[in-house]
């Protein structure tokens, strides 16, 4: 028996989009900052977090397929199921805290750095 349509749409949104989200997250506590997001800036950084944890996922995943094989070759979206997507996502998750994590420090070290090279006006 097979999933409809719709429920397998919904399996795919909701695990094309939880990664972004997390990585927001990661990167806000990571950090400390005090931003207030709007829920349409926090969705459209969920949304470029996950495409850029996807991608980079899917590259891991393409160049660690050809190491072990040894054929260099991109993967259809046609080829990975949803079934593979759920055993994968363990491994996507974890690239999400990392590339959140990293993106923190970089983040914070950039505003560390900004702070420190404005002058001070004295009023």
């Amino acid at each position: 028996m097979a999933f409809p349509d719709l429920a397998v749409n919904l399996i795919y949104t909701v695990l094309c989009l939880v990664p972004g989200f997390v990585s927001l997250q990661t990167v806000t506590h990571a950090t400390d900052l005090e931003v207030e997001l709007s829920e349409f800036e926090k969705s459209t950084w969920s949304l470029l977090g996950s495409g850029a944890v996807l991608s980079m996922s899917y590259f891991l995943y393409v160049l660690w397929m050809g190491v072990a094989t040894g054929r260099f070759a991109l993967v259809r979206s046609v080829d990975v199921g949803w079934v593979h997507l759920v055993a994968f996502y363990p491994v996507i998750l974890l690239v999400v805290v990392v590339l959140g994590y990293v993106t923190a420090k970089v983040l914070g070290r950039t505003l560390e750095t900004a702070t420190r090279t404005q002058p001070e006006t004295s009023r």
